[in-house]
């Protein structure tokens, strides 16, 4: 009775084992991996039942008997369902990080043909600063290149302008003057 328990046990954790690596196909998307392991184990279990159902009819012939080789069996078994149950974790962090990466690759390929660069000879007049476009059109520096790459423009004047075009607000604000 004893023997057929621990057979009967080793064939129920090896039964649950190729259950789990069966599910493992629709996680990881490796169907031929884990249907030879799911095989395999099955393959185990189908071993241990055959054991399990000659030992039904009579019990008696392995009384006596050295059951460490059985026992031996059973936790090979317990082993490979913690192995088959223990990697899902795992897998199930590959396939989010993939996701992650998917998302993030879309994402990057969205900004990337949004993004416009200046990267030819640019004609502009020496003296107003326009620049001449592809329609032998001329437009202002700040129209030209928000139009061709999305980069708005704020105005301010730089110190040495400030002086040369309001010498007076400069003399002032230099003197400390309000």
């Amino acid at each position: 009775m004893i023997f057929a328990t621990i057979v009967f046990v080793s064939l129920t954790l090896q039964c649950i084992a190729v259950y789990c690596s069966f599910r493992l196909i629709t996680l990881t998307g490796h169907t031929r991996a884990w249907l030879l392991l799911s095989l395999g184990i099955a393959t185990m279990a189908a071993r241990r039942l055959i054991t399990f159902m000659t030992l039904l009819p009579d019990q008696t012939t392995h009384r006596g008997t050295d059951y460490s080789f059985e026992i031996i069996g059973v936790l090979g078994s317990a082993m490979m369902l913690v192995g088959v149950l223990s990697i899902k974790p795992v897998f199930i962090i590959i396939k989010k990080a993939e996701e992650e990466q998917r998302v993030l690759a879309v994402s990057l390929q969205e900004a990337l043909s949004q993004v416009k660069t200046l990267n030819e000879l640019l004609p502009i007049c020496a003296n107003c600063k326009k620049i001449r476009d592809d329609d032998g059109y001329w437009q202002q520096i700040e129209t030209y290149i928000t139009n061709n790459s999305g980069t708005q423009f704020s105005h301010g004047i730089c110190p040495s302008c400030f002086k040369e075009l309001y010498p007076d607000q400069y003399a002032k604000i230099s003197s400390g003057e309000s």
